[in-house]
């Protein structure tokens, strides 16, 4: 069977295992809200039903998801939608890996032990769990592993690509504007010097392309209100409660900013610290255990230890896997769980995003373990050829 078959044939049965756990999930446990489901889908029916941007909820946040999933609202069922949104994330990203892995100068034939890490991800609790809710993590992570695939990749216009895809990402969750970093370096130096500037400008390009759009929109059916004001709440220590008392959403901002200023500028060293202590409780504590919230019963424990089992060692793979092509990924990889523990409060369910860009590398980081195997195997097997001609003396 060739590679390519092979390939097709395991991204099939892992879509396929991916698709029966999440049915026997929906039909083992039932839905309960949680995290920001309220706040997105408030503002995705508000879209679908009066075509107008929403900024009377507690958080105005950037456009596109909302816009996304109000576009949707208009033709299916909300949680339909959403199901289907966020299992096309995971499965696309299944696809992205897998036709990566079949451009490896990987030995032939292909070992099946470097598709694992697809099963992985496939099965883990954060991507079953995550699409029956409406988080744009997902979207965010797929976009990601989108501009770290053309970053990797040959070929003319990838620049433009991935300014494309950046600039969508901006405005589905601002954090995501640390892809321009992994993706400045890959469309500068994946060109001759002279044609540098010219890649950067195309990068520029399509990511104006995406967000100005949107951004027009926001500003005339949010005239004066702040594009994102979460990332000015989460750098607070206002409760929600105390948010959504400060008043309208410029208010919010301004009060929410010099609570930040006041709070860094009296202790810089103080709240670094903090930040120090905030990213290992980051890393350490699984993005699941925020079910337990909302979810009685909910298995903390199990279902922690299976994501921490999948995370950890996805992320291990891609570390041994990442070559000098593939290493401007962990800009990205690194700047995430930064932007996440630096302010006071801390989210979780971005935990999810790593994992998709991860899922480029890691079989290659399997394939890596495989060699020595192999190197030490043909090595004995020539030993003994050699012993042979010598007896045979």
């Amino acid at each position: 069977m060739r590679p390519d078959v092979r390939l097709a044939a395991l991204g099939g049965l892992a879509a396929a295992l991916f698709l029966a756990a999440f049915a026997g999930l929906i039909s083992a446990t039932p839905f309960r809200p949680g995290f920001d489901d309220v706040e997105h889908l408030t503002a995705a029916l508000h879209w679908r039903d009066h075509l107008r941007l929403d900024a009377a909820g507690p958080f105005v946040r950037v456009p596109l998801w909302q816009v996304l999933l109000g576009t949707l609202f208009r033709w299916l069922p909300p949680g339909l939608a959403v199901a289907l949104l966020q299992c096309t994330a995971v499965l696309v990203a299944i696809a992205l890996c897998l036709r990566h892995l079949g451009r490896l100068p990987a030995p032939r034939p292909l070992p099946l032990l470097a598709a694992a890490p697809v099963f992985a991800f496939a099965l883990s609790p954060q991507a079953l769990l995550y699409a029956r809710h409406p988080v744009n993590e997902p979207w965010v992570g797929l976009l990601a592993m989108g501009v770290l695939y053309l970053g990797v990749s040959a070929g003319r216009g990838r620049a433009l690509g991935m300014g494309l895809l950046c600039g969508t990402a901006v405005m589905t969750k601002l954090m995501a504007g640390a892809l321009l970093l992994p993706a400045a370096v890959f469309a500068w130096r994946g060109v001759p010097r002279e044609g540098r500037a010219r890649a950067l400008a195309l990068l520029a390009l399509g990511a104006a392309v995406a967000a100005g759009p949107l951004a027009a929109l926001h500003a005339l059916q949010r005239p004066g209100a702040p594009l994102d004001d979460t990332s000015a709440f989460t750098l607070s220590r206002y409760t929600p409660q105390q948010w959504v008392a400060l008043g309208p959403p410029t208010e919010r901002q301004r009060a929410g900013l010099a609570e930040f200023r006041e709070h860094f500028g009296s202790d810089p060293a103080g709240y670094l610290a903090g930040a120090g202590r905030r990213l290992a409780r980051w890393l350490a504590r699984p993005a699941t255990a925020d079910f337990a919230l909302f979810v009685p019963g909910f298995p903390t424990a199990a279902v922690g230890a299976w994501e921490h089992a999948v995370f950890w060692s996805l992320m291990g793979l891609a570390a041994l896997g990442t070559t000098a092509a593939s290493a401007p990924i962990w800009l990205f990889l690194a700047a995430v769980p930064l932007a996440c523990a630096f302010p006071p409060h801390v989210p979780f369910v971005p935990k999810l995003i790593p994992l998709f860009p991860a899922l480029l590398l890691a079989p290659q980081g399997v394939l890596r373990l495989l060699r020595p195997r192999r190197s030490i195997s043909a090595s004995t097997a020539a030993v003994s050829g050699m012993s042979s001609v010598l007896r045979e003396r």
